[in-house]
C-alpha cells in the first residue's frame, strides 16, 4: 500500500473517532425530509434505499430522485407508499412471502 494512501486512511480514521467523540463536526452531513412521502414510507418500514426500491420493483435510482424531489412517483406507487404508512407489518409481509414465491 502506498505510504501517503496509508497517512490519509489514518487521518480519516482519526477524523471519524473526533466526530463520534463530538470533539469535531462532520464536514457533510445528509438529512432526508421526513415531510417527503417517499422519504417516511422508506423509513416507517425500516429499509434502506435499495430494499425500497425493489420492494416497489423499481430502480435504487427513481427512489433516490422521489426522495430528492427530483421526480415524482407515479399513482401506483404512491398507493402502495400510503398502504405501507398505514400496514408496514401486512406489507412486509406480503413482500417475503412474494419474494419466496419468486424464488421457488
Amino acid at each position: 500500500m502506498d505510504t501517503e494512501l496509508f497517512n490519509e486512511l489514518k487521518d480519516s480514521i482519526r477524523q471519524m473517532k473526533a466526530i463520534e467523540a463530538g470533539e469535531l463536526a462532520p464536514t457533510k452531513v445528509r438529512i432526508v425530509n421526513p415531510e417527503n412521502e417517499v422519504a417516511s414510507a422508506r423509513i416507517q418500514l425500516g429499509l434502506t434505499q435499495e430494499a425500497f426500491a425493489k420492494l416497489l420493483d423499481t430502480p435504487v435510482g427513481t427512489v433516490r430522485g422521489w426522495e430528492q424531489g427530483r421526480r415524482q412517483p407515479p399513482p401506483s406507487a404512491k398507493v402502495l407508499m400510503r398502504v405501507a404508512t398505514k400496514y408496514p407489518e401486512q406489507v412486509l409481509e406480503c413482500a417475503e412471502a412474494a419474494a419466496e414465491y419468486n424464488q421457488k
